[in-house]
């Protein structure tokens, strides 16, 4: 007669198949089974090595049936601390050391930044029309009424391209670094559609100024008609 290989876990009772190292139910480790007499080409036989014992079954119920413990809690203890909400001195720093950037609450960067890039919009628009007149030997006033069809345009590409090039390069337009003011916009296409209308809102800057004094996030033209925000460009801090 053979002895019986059925095997059941101490804790639990679930019955386990003969090979089973932990008891699929409630996770206990169970010992090796007890090998009869050892082979003489086993190493255990010719190192004589005891086998250890068993480890003891749980004395609580299997996990999920382990019955409720009584703790001796205070009201004292229940009771939640009082949450105060973050102090607005802290609350700037804790979000510039995250990486946080606020969109540009100030009035007057914005309006900075569109009145000294439409004087430089004017200057460069005068040195366009001058260098061709000059080649031509004819006056910038004549060459405007004369050929507008042509000038007109020829004065757009070139304004475009002051403002295009940096912004789908670095974010910024030329005087935006000036001012700590940037575009977070990682697409070079939206970049470069931004550039555009941000063109259009330096032209108009009467417009875009009215604007700004309109809206309550003191937004530009370039910015109600693009959809995207002009951030304040973050600083590195000293750790």
């Amino acid at each position: 007669m053979t002895a019986s290989t059925r095997r059941t876990c101490p804790s639990c009772q679930t019955r386990l198949s003969p090979l089973a190292a932990e008891c699929p139910e409630c996770g206990l480790t169970l010992a090796p089974p007890r090998q009869g007499r050892p082979m003489l080409f086993q190493a255990s036989a010719l190192a004589q090595v005891p086998l250890e014992a068993p480890p003891r079954a749980l004395t609580a119920p299997a996990l999920g049936r382990v019955a409720a413990v009584a703790v001796d809690v205070t009201a004292e203890e229940l009771e939640r601390p009082d949450t105060h909400p973050p102090s607005p001195s802290q609350g700037p720093h804790a979000q510039a050391a995250l990486g946080f950037q606020e969109p540009v609450s100030s009035f007057w960067p914005l309006v900075k930044v569109e009145a000294t890039e439409a004087l430089l919009l004017l200057l460069v628009q005068g040195l366009a029309l001058a260098l061709p007149a000059w080649v031509l030997g004819i006056s910038p006033s004549r060459l405007l009424t004369g050929a507008w069809p042509l000038v007109l345009p020829y004065l757009l590409a070139v304004s475009w391209i002051l403002f295009m090039a940096p912004l789908a390069l670095t974010g910024q337009s030329p005087l935006m670094a000036s001012f700590g003011v940037t575009l977070p916009e990682n697409s070079p296409e939206r970049r470069m559609a931004f550039s555009l209308v941000h063109m259009l809102s330096v032209l108009c800057f009467p417009l875009s100024f009215l604007c700004m004094v309109l809206d309550p996030r003191h937004r530009t033209l370039g910015e109600l008609l693009s959809g995207q925000e002009l951030l304040a460009r973050p600083t590195g801090r000293m750790r």
